[in-house]
Order: C-alpha cells, then structure tokens, then sequence
C-alpha cells in the first residue's frame, strides 16, 4: 500500500526508497541546506529591512519550544558576552538578561514556570481556606506579560532592558495596521533604544504566510523561532534564525558542540518542512525553487550554503572524513560514499536498532492504522518492560529530560533541590542543563535552574556526600546516568545505587534515571534499571524509540509521582500529550517494542556484546595506547592514553586521526565516535542487528588503525586538513 501523498509517511516512503542519509552528521545534507536557506528568505520576506544584514544562519531544533529555548540562550550568551567585554564595571541596567515574553494567549504556556492549583506542603491557620496557588519557576528571570502589560511597562519603567519575546500573534500583530499595532511598534523601537537589548520573534504557520507578510518599517528581530506548524505538526520541527553576527559566536573553534539537539540535523524534518512549505506557500516556494535545484546541482554551492547557513565545523568535518559525496546513501548497517561502502558504528548515537531505512519501516507503521488504541497498547507494554504505568511523549532526549526534571519538581513542592551526577549529559535545553555537569556548556548562560547540586559517583567520599546532602537539604529528586555515556562510557558505582536504594523510602527524594542512551535494549534488557533492580520514579528513553526515522522520546513516571501530582491539580502531563504525542512516533514506538518482543533482542545484543568485547580484548591487548575496555551491552568505550604519541606532540588531537584513519581503512572503512566529555575515550554503538562476520571486521579494523605508525597517523592528518579545505 503506497503512503498518503503529502504524508509524513509519504515523505518517510521516500527517504527509505533514495536511501537519504537521515540522522548522519558527516553528510552534506541538502535538505538541511534547503531549508535554512528557506528559512532565512522567509526572515527577508517578513522584514525586508534584514536584508543588509545578509543571510541569517539558522539552528535546527526538534520543536517550537527547543527553538525558544536555544534563541534565549544565545540572546543571554550575547548579553553576558557583551557586559564581560565592557570596560567599566558591568551595569546591569544595560547588560540585563531578564527575559520578557509578550503573549495575549497561552503559546509560552509551562516554558519557563507552571502554577499549580493547589500548593503543597503549606500549613494554614484556617483548616477551611484554599491554599494559595504555588508558582514553580524552571527558569529564572523569564517572565510572561500580556501585551498590555509590555506597554504600561515600556511607559513607566524608564530605561527598561533585557530580551524582549513576542508570540505568533503578537509579532503578527506589529505589522499590522491598527491604534494597537502602531503603540506596540513604539513600544518595541522604544526598548531597542535602551542599550544592548535584544529582540526575538516567534512565528509560525498560521499567521504567517511569506506570500502576504509585511513589516513594520525599520523593525528587525535579532533572532526568529520557527515552531512545528511549519511542518504542519505531521513530524518534530523547529529552529531559530539569526543575525549573522549573533550566530558567529556559537561557530567558532570550541563552539561547535555547545548547542546541539538529539535529532540534528536530520533529513525527515526537513524534508517535510519544504514539502509543506511548498503546499502551504506555493508562490513562496516557486520564487525559491531555481535556488533549491542549484543547490542540489553544483556540489561548491552545497558546500558553502551548508557552511554558510547551518555549521561551518560540520561541513569541514564531512569533507575532512571524505564524505563530501554527492552520492552518499544509508541502508541497513552501511553508509555508502559513492564506491566506498563504511559500516555505521555511530548509528545517531545509539540510534541504530537495525541499521539506517528499513526497507519495510513504512508498511510495518501502515499496518497499525487498523489498530484503536496505539498510545493505550505503548502505555500498558511499557508498564510490563518498566513498572512505571505513566509516561509523557518528548520530541528528544533533551525534552524528555526536561519533562522529567519539571514533572519531578512540581510533584516535589515546596522541595526544589535537584542533586545530579557529574559526568551526567541530559541535553543543552535550558532547562536540561540542570543534569549536564560540564561548565563548558552553561558558560554565559546565566541565569540557568539554581537549585542544583553536583557531586562526583566516582570520589572516594561520594556516599558520604549524598548521604550528608540527604539528610540535610531539601532535596527534591536526584538525576544519574547508570551509564555516562557522554562521560566516557562509565558505570556508577555499585556503592553509590545502594545509597540511593536504601535511603529513598526515608527521604522521600525521587528518583530520576536518564536511560536515553542505555534504554531500548542498548544494553541488553529494554532499560538498564530493571537488571540493577533499581526501581526509578522518572525514567527516560529516546535514541532507538526513532528507529533511525522519527523524532521522539518518552519520559516514564511512577504510581507515586503521579499521586503527587494529581494531589496538586497539576494539568502538565495532559499538556504534554496533545503537544509532543505524534501519531507516527508512538507507532515507531509500538512497532520497535513488538518486533524486539518477538526477535529476543536482549538475548541477541548480550551475545553480541560477549562475542565484541572477548574479540576486542584479544586483538588490543599488545596495543600500548589502550588503556581500558568498556562493553555494556552494545554500548561500548575504548579508552586511549594518548598522552604520549607523536601526534599529541605535535599539538593534534590523536584520537580524532585514529578515527578519520577508520573511515579510511582499505579492507573494512568504520564510522566510529568519541565521548564527548572525554574524547580520548572511542565511543562505539553499533546496530543492534550486528553479526558475528560484522563484529570480526570491526574489531580487525580498530586494531589495524590503533596500531597506525606515527608518519602514517599524521598523513592520515594532512591528507583530511586538505579536504576539508579543498
């Protein structure tokens, strides 16, 4: 049965049949190039006044929400940059980074904070009175106001500074002409006048259409979000537009990971994207379509619209690699650079259950149409696999982790202490930060959550700390990884999760396991918990819930903390289904969970795994630089001491020629990865579909290339240095 021309499915339909690399970063990716370049013309539609600015890069994002946040977070990387570099004393009248976000409606609804009907914990006087309603702030310093409200403030707070906000329909509304429109856009030319205040617009589908919109003469946004109406919410999309100088902060040397997302790029969204643009916006799209066939025509304008418009680093990377192709293809368990055929031992980091565009994904999620009661069916397999009876929908681990982190608070008051693992990687919303330890990604950021605690599971006094901080502070939930994956492929101390076994029923403290990485059978059972027979109140997976197609993640909860929260009449868990609960990603979901009941697959990745790490200790075992092996599962660190080796000498990172010399091997070229906390740690998460044969070529590979001589490592070296230029 074909797919639904104009369906997501049908966009799914042929990505699978061209075999369209999707969730692969060393792919100059057209549609990714496409879009941004579609989304900058759509910023010079609106506000013809950018044009002098040139192009406006863009961010890729998984939802209108995750587009918000990273636009926040660059705004207040500018503010801080800017009060950092000034010579005098830093004024916070013109270095403000309070955020305003300007709404007449509930678009920034639960963003930043969430009132809850009911408050908890809060004794009264009166047995009789309703407590008063309690205000969770998630995000400091971020306020939502009416429109009204902007203005009154615009007339009586002189000087008033910061970031200003405004919905859809509030930026709609300053371009259009009306009494209200002409003192909002006073308004707005007032506060751009204070200092270095910055102004981001939000826009999506419905009241925008490139083909009508006009602009406030004089008026340019700093940074635009885009939300998933674009992509008629059929598949997760979202992303912020910026000026050209706002952007170059983030894509410099040392910046190029700092925001990022689970999904991206990827080629499913973005390829629906233009398709909608084309039926939404047809005369849009037609004035854009020489462009968008040049793209895919001349490979040197590919390259640098990629460069230009989406990230420099990745598109020398891609090139450096040798997979700046124009016939680059995936299917199954190989990536295929025109003759060149390289196993994907990356997989969208820990992606890959059965290798890149199942030939039979799309009829396999056409066969559930039949089915009344997808999401109940998810809800009670995932009750068997987990014990958690609830869960909310998630568009990427970083989401997900968000939802857990807000649904844990909220479920907690007045308690707002988060402790978290350092090594600990949850994503770089602004909001998930809160569980991502390394400083290098929330530097300038501030303010980030407050609240939070971090303590080192490997130091010799760990137990002692959490036990102290337990039994001394209001402690609200506690976040780990059982696995860092980010932080080197490590497992927390037994020591440690007996802590947190035992002291849990005394404290009341939640318990928030982030199994993104370690979870859908990554590691041999459906999530790592159970074989640790840790019983966690907040659980989350992602990375295989997408099969290597869709978008999504999920973010399991407990009897009890659903207690908790219908106790204070909280109404998130329902607001979260209606915005992230994508048909197709629950049915990618219920078909991964079917096809693995009936394949074994815990059974098959433990074998796998026995067969990869016996091999891998016996062809490494003379190899000098390798100092430690990790398997778990199909999650597997090779640690490299890399200290002494010609190429750290000469001031090269060895690990990243050790792994383009991979993509090179003349017998079996491997696609592998690093940690990216500690990249002398190679980071290996194969399909988990490997064979036996597979596993003997991998391991060969990895040996022949750890044992490289000193001049071939740096030719390696030279030669990618000239590509990447080329």
């Amino acid at each position: 049965m074909a797919a639904e021309p104009g369906s997501v499915l049908d966009t799914c339909d042929r990505m699978v049949r061209l075999k369209v690399p999707n969730l692969l970063r060393l792919y100059l990716n057209p549609f990714v190039a496409q879009t941004c370049l579609a989304l900058s013309e759509i910023v010079h539609a609106l506000w013809p006044d950018s044009l002098p600015a040139g192009d406006y890069p863009s961010f890729l994002a998984n939802s209108g929400d995750e587009g918000l946040s990273g636009a926040i977070k660059l705004a207040r990387y500018t503010q801080n940059s800017l009060a950092l570099r000034s010579p005098a004393p830093a004024d916070a009248h013109h270095h403000s980074t309070r955020v305003l976000l300007v709404d007449d409606g509930p678009w920034f609804r639960n963003f930043a904070e969430m009132c809850l009907d009911q408050a908890a914990g809060a004794p009264s006087n009166d047995s009789d009175a309703k407590p008063a309603p309690t205000t969770k702030v998630f995000i400091p310093d971020v306020t939502s106001i009416t429109i009204a409200d902007f203005l009154r403030l615009c007339e009586s707070e002189d000087g008033l500074s910061g970031i200003l906000v405004l919905s859809p329909r509030a930026t709609w509304l300053q371009t259009s002409d009306s009494e209200v429109s002409a003192v909002l856009r006073s308004s707005i030319r007032r506060f751009l006048s204070q200092g270095t205040n910055l102004w981001i617009c939000c826009v999506d589908q419905e009241h925008f259409l490139p083909d009508t919109g006009s602009s406030a003469a004089g008026l340019v946004p700093d940074i635009v979000v885009f939300d998933e109406t674009f992509t008629g919410r059929q598949v997760p999309f979202g992303a912020f537009s910026s000026r050209p100088t706002l952007s170059a902060q983030w894509r410099g040397r040392g910046m190029t990971t700092f925001h990022s997302t689970t999904y991206q790029p990827n080629s499913i969204s973005t390829m629906h994207f233009l398709k909608c643009l084309a039926e939404h916006s047809p005369q849009f799209f037609r004035e854009l379509e020489p462009r968008f066939r040049a793209l895919s025509a001349d490979r040197g304008l590919l390259r640098r619209t990629f460069r230009t418009l989406f990230s420099p680093a990745l598109a020398r990377l891609t090139a450096a690699a040798g997979f700046d192709s124009d016939d680059v293809t995936a299917s199954g368990h190989y990536l295929r650079v025109g003759s060149k055929k390289c196993f994907d031992g990356v997989g969208g980091v820990a992606c890959s259950l059965r290798g890149h565009n199942p030939d039979t994904w799309v009829s396999e999620i056409q066969a559930l149409e039949s089915n009344p009661d997808i999401r109940g069916e998810v809800a009670d397999r995932l009750f068997q696999l987990t014990g958690l009876r609830h869960h909310v929908p998630a568009v990427s681990g970083s989401s997900a982790a968000e939802h857990a982190l807000k649904l844990g608070l909220l479920a907690r008051v007045p308690h707002g202490l988060i402790v978290a693992l350092q090594g600990g990687f949850s994503g770089k919303t602004l909001l998930a930060l809160a569980g991502t330890s390394r400083d290098s990604y929330r530097r300038r950021l501030d303010p980030l959550y407050p609240d939070v605690v971090y303590v080192d599971p490997f130091a010799a006094d760990a137990v002692s700390q959490l036990s102290r901080i337990l039994r001394e502070l209001p402690v609200a939930l506690i976040q780990l990884e059982l696995i860092q994956g980010v932080g080197g492929v490590r497992e927390i101390p037994a020591a440690v999760l007996d802590l947190l076994r035992s002291t849990r029923q005394d404290t009341g403290v939640l318990l928030f396991v982030d199994e993104v990485q370690t979870g859908m059978f990554r590691t041999g059972p459906f999530v790592r918990s159970t074989e640790l027979s840790l019983a966690p109140d907040l659980l989350t997976i992602g990375k295989g819930t997408s099969d290597m197609m869709i978008p999504f993640a999920l973010t399991l909860y407990s009897d009890r903390v659903d207690h908790l929260l219908q106790s204070r009449a909280a109404s998130y868990p329902a607001f979260l289904q209606q915005r992230c609960g994508y048909e197709l990603g629950y049915r990618s979901v219920l078909n991964t969970l079917r096809r693995h009941e009936r394949e074994n697959s815990c059974d098959q990745v433990l074998t796998a795994s026995q067969i990869l790490s016996s091999r891998l200790q016996q062809v490494l075992a003379d190899v000098d630089i390798v100092k430690d092996i990790r398997c778990y599962g199909l999650l597997i660190g090779i640690e490299l001491d890399l200290q002494r080796t010609v190429a750290q000498r000469c001031g090269l990172n060895p690990a990243q020629l050790y792994l383009l010399q991979m993509t090179q091997h003349r017998n079996w070229p491997l696609l592998m990865g690093f940690c990216q906390y500690e990249p002398h740690v190679l980071k290996l998460t194969p399909p988990l579909t490997i064979t036996e044969d597979e596993v003997e070529l991998l391991t060969r590979t990895i040996s022949d290339t750890l044992r490289a001589s000193p001049p071939r490592l740096l030719l390696t070296g030279l030669q990618a240095w000239l590509r990447s230029r080329a």
